[in-house]
Parts: C-alpha cells; structure tokens; sequence
C-alpha cells in the first residue's frame, strides 16, 4: 500500500538508498544456507555444488555407503556428505537476515535464497531475492516493508516489488502468527544500534527470532536483558518459544545469577521449580534451586511425588470402596424395603413363567446374561420400577420386562442385546393380563 504517514514516507525513502546484496553476503549463503553433499546410486556419484558427475568404485565391495561418508569433488573440490539417492535434480530455498542500521532504525533485511542443481548440468542456479525489511525505530515501532503474501498464507509474490504493509495481529483467527518476523540464519557481519548494545545484545546473536528479540529489548523488556547480560541464553530460548518474555520464577532466577549458576535445561528447571512448589521447599534456598545435577534433582522430586500421589491414590480408593459398600447396603435394604411385596408372585400360562427380580444380584445375573444395562443403569434404585425375568419351562431367560408402577404400563420388554424374541407378543399379552395382580400385590 501506499505510504501515508511521515513515518512510513521517511522509511519508504530510506529503503531505497540501501546497498544491494553484495557479492560476499551471496557467497557466504552459499557456503552456510544449504547443504553440501553428493548423491550417489550404485557406484555414480554426482556433486551438489556444481552438478558434476564421476564414478567411485572405492565403496563397491560394502555394497552401500556407511552414513556420514565424506567425499571430495573431482571437478570443484568441494568437502560433500554422502547421501544414497536416485535424485537427478535438487532444489532448495533458505532465510539469510542481515542486520544493519540506517538513521537511526534497526533495520533486519530477509532475504530468500534459491539453489537449483541438476545432475550433469552446470552451472548451479542461485537466486537471491528480499522479500521483506523491517525496520525498527529506538522506541520499539515496527515498520514493515514486503512483498505481497499470497491468499493462503504460503508465499510471496515474488513479482510485485517492496511495499510498506500492514502488522499481523496475533488473534485466534490468524493461523499463521507473524508473517513477517522471519527466523532466518543470521549474517555474521552484523549492525546495531547503541541502544541494543547497552541492553547486552552482540555480535554472538542468540538463536531466536531477531525481529521479537529487538522490539522486545528496545521497549524495555526487563527480563530479556537480564538473561542476555547473565548469559543464561537457554532461559532466553525458552521464554520465546513458549510464546511469553517474562520469567516465571524470578526471585530464583536472581539467586541462580547471585551463585554463578547457568541454566543449561531451561524447560527442566522449570519443571524442577514447580516441584519445589509442590513439596513446600523454599524457592529462595541456593540449595535447592541450584542443584549440582539438575536431572538427577529432578528425577529423585519426580519419583517422590509419584510415590506420595500412589499413596494418595490408594487411600482415595479405599474411601471409595468403603462409601461404594456403604451405598450397596442402602440400595439393597430401600430395593428390600420397596419390592418385599412382589416376592414369589408368578406369572405364567403353562409357557412362559414371568417373575420379578428379588435382589440387586439378581439384576447383575440379569444384565450380564442379557447383555442390556438394567443393572449398569442401577434399575434396582428406581422406586417405579417393578423388573420382570420372562424365562421358558426349562428355564432359560427370554426377556425383562420394566413395568411402571403409576401408571401400570409395560415401559419396555427386552432379549438378548436389547432385541426381540419370538416370545414377545406372548409375554406382553400375558403380563398385561396379568396387571391387576401387580396392583393387587402393590396395594398389600
């Protein structure tokens, strides 16, 4: 878009007085951006950096090549890796970032870098194109000069020229964070404004995302300056890949720094300090929260928690058993209370003998044969429910039967798994008949 503030017009004319890639930046990108290796079938080999091919017979006799082979170019000389493959052609892309200063901005330039090689083709194709500067002023501002991103989110477009955009906003809907704070590999010869020297930033970049790091150090992020003047680089890593730039457990942090104790595990000795918590030790102890060997400190806390939650567990459980059996002895004495009436009465017509279930065993005997829920449900605790077992003369079970005691209906009538036997209308018709003796025994 368009510049429209004095900002964005200072910019836009400051971007076009910067220097063009130089021919040393090119090279190093090169040498560091890509991988150098030479793939070989069989006994062919072909070469990476320049395409050359040539045939090595050295390895024949192992049949294939051991992992971590070296190899030299016979045409460029370049030290290659060894990788097994059929490829014919490569192609790859990386980030460089240089860092430079331009009146008074901190000025990060992302270039992307394009290697296409084919086999017995010289010579190597690079490409290197700037697909995006930000330029950051000394109170933390952030302008943004791209190439217009493509609708997907996947690319830019290289054709369209630099123009200043807009921030991504970091919100729910935008699956794609940041856009333009790109992590890539770092250009050694680095610029940098007084400011971010004075808050401990240097040449020995730490590996995190250049453009958050800058912005966070220039606003004034406390935190971020305290780990890079302490050297505690892997907290500082932490703390940006976790996505916040504040530390968590400052005061003992301080005490690590006070007692010279780099942090080389940030992630673990985080999770150490929670277990601090959790026994109740004291955060604010060099003894405790500079172990000599963080892992084994962390292992021993980790095995004694799991060894009190086992205990907690156990005790738990037995509560619970013992309310479970209390529960029981309620259900069976209410179930008891409720359905003594219904005890020994018999249905039947010479068939079919229809009986109502008489104890909580009884419903588990029931659902298990039957494969139904009427004692997962706990039928036995609803004081409206009278069950009924159908089975044949020789025993064998054909359905239960739910009858409503209001309203003096048959809920449901169920076979094996919830179906429907060949009994079914039989059994309906001879419980129906037989409903004034369930209101008779019901009103006893």
């Amino acid at each position: 878009m368009k510049p429209r503030t004095k900002l964005e017009k200072l910019v836009t004319e400051l971007s076009r007085k910067l220097p063009a890639i130089t021919k040393e930046q090119e090279d190093w990108s090169k040498e560091h951006l890509f991988d150098h290796l030479a793939y070989k079938c069989k006994d062919e080999l072909w070469c990476s950096e320049c395409g050359g091919m040539w045939v090595d017979t050295s390895n024949s006799e192992l049949g294939a090549t051991v992992l971590g082979d070296k190899t030299e170019c016979p045409y460029c000389h370049h030290q290659l890796d060894v990788k097994v493959s059929r490829k014919q052609k490569n192609r790859e892309e990386a980030y460089m970032s240089i860092l430079q200063v331009k009146d008074g901005f901190q000025v990060i330039r992302h270039i992307l870098c394009w290697k296409n090689v084919r086999k017995e083709t010289s010579p190597v194709y690079y490409d290197f194109t700037e697909v995006v500067q930000e330029w950051i002023r000394e109170d933390g501002k952030r302008t943004i000069i791209a190439r217009p991103i493509n609708m997907g989110g996947n690319g830019f477009v290289y054709s369209s020229p630099l123009s200043i955009k807009g921030e991504y906003r970091c919100n729910p809907y935008n699956y794609y964070g940041d856009l333009y704070a790109i992590f890539g590999e770092i250009y050694p010869k680095k610029e940098l404004l007084p400011e971010l020297k004075k808050r401990g930033l240097n040449r020995r970049f730490p590996d995190v995302t250049p453009s958050k790091l800058i912005r966070d150090l220039l606003k004034g992020g406390n935190d971020t300056e305290l780990c890079l003047k302490t050297g505690q680089i892997s907290m500082l890593k932490h703390m940006y890949k976790n996505g916040f730039c504040q530390l968590r457990y400052k005061p003992s942090f301080n005490i690590c720094n006070r007692n010279h104790y780099i942090i080389k595990d940030a992630s673990m000795w985080e999770d150490y300090m929670s277990l601090l918590v959790y026994f109740g030790k004291d955060l604010r102890n060099a003894h405790y929260v500079c172990p000599r060997n963080l892992k084994v400190a962390h292992d021993r806390l980790l095995a004694k928690k799991d060894t009190r939650e086992a205990k907690l567990r156990q005790e738990r459980d037995r509560i619970n058993a013992i309310r479970e059996r209390e529960k029981l002895i309620e259900d069976i004495a209410g179930f008891y209370e409720r359905m003594k009436k219904f005890f020994g009465m018999k249905i039947t017509d010479g068939n079919i003998v229809i009986c109502p279930l008489e104890s909580i065993t009884q419903f588990y005997q029931e659902g298990k044969a039957m494969h139904h829920c009427v004692y997962k449900l706990e039928y036995y605790r609803r004081p409206e429910c009278l069950i009924l077992s159908a089975k044949d003369t020789d025993g064998n079970r054909l359905e239960t039967i739910e009858v409503n005691l209001k309203t003096m209906d048959i809920i449901q009538s169920r076979a094996v798994c919830n179906g429907v036997s060949k009994y079914h209308d039989q059994i309906v018709k001879l419980v129906k008949k037989n409903m004034n003796l369930i209101r008779q025994k019901m009103i006893a």
